[in-house]
């Protein structure tokens, strides 16, 4: 599965000791397909990182190669995915931060995910979290 999102982001070599901003946005793409219920992206465990998400277990399959494409994208999530992984890296930090905070916690506020955010992230501004929550919103995410 990782091969094929690795072929779908365009990354060129997922190894390469300077891909880690290639790495980042297969990590972020598969945290967002896996929260869309994409399977099998559904199988990976996701915990806070200094960089949003991380799957260790995403990392050793995409280190390793192999795996299998996405059994349940459709014309919808296509769409959803290609959005979302048209904005920079910053943007899907903050973004991947906010849906993973919420899905711990359903019943945190703004203010709330905003602070956690900054725990990890003190370089994210009120005004730039606040567009990536709001676009998030727009998108149902």
């Amino acid at each position: 599965m990782s091969a094929w999102l690795i072929e779908e982001l365009g990354v060129l070599d997922i190894k390469d000791e300077e891909a880690f901003d290639d790495r980042l946005r297969v990590q972020k793409a598969a945290f967002l397909l896996k929260r869309l219920g994409v399977a099998p992206f559904t199988r990976y465990g996701f915990s806070l990182y200094i960089h949003g998400p991380y799957s260790p277990e995403l990392a050793k399959e995409y280190y390793e190669g192999g795996g299998v494409g996405p059994t349940g994208i459709g014309p919808g999530e296509k769409v959803t995915l290609t959005w979302f992984m048209s904005h920079g890296n910053d943007w899907l930090e903050i973004a991947s931060s906010i849906m993973s905070i919420e899905e711990y916690d359903k019943k945190i506020g703004r203010d709330a995910v905003y602070d956690t955010v900054r725990l990890s992230k003190p370089w994210v501004r009120r005004r730039a979290f606040d567009d990536v929550y709001d676009e998030l919103r727009k998108h149902d995410l």
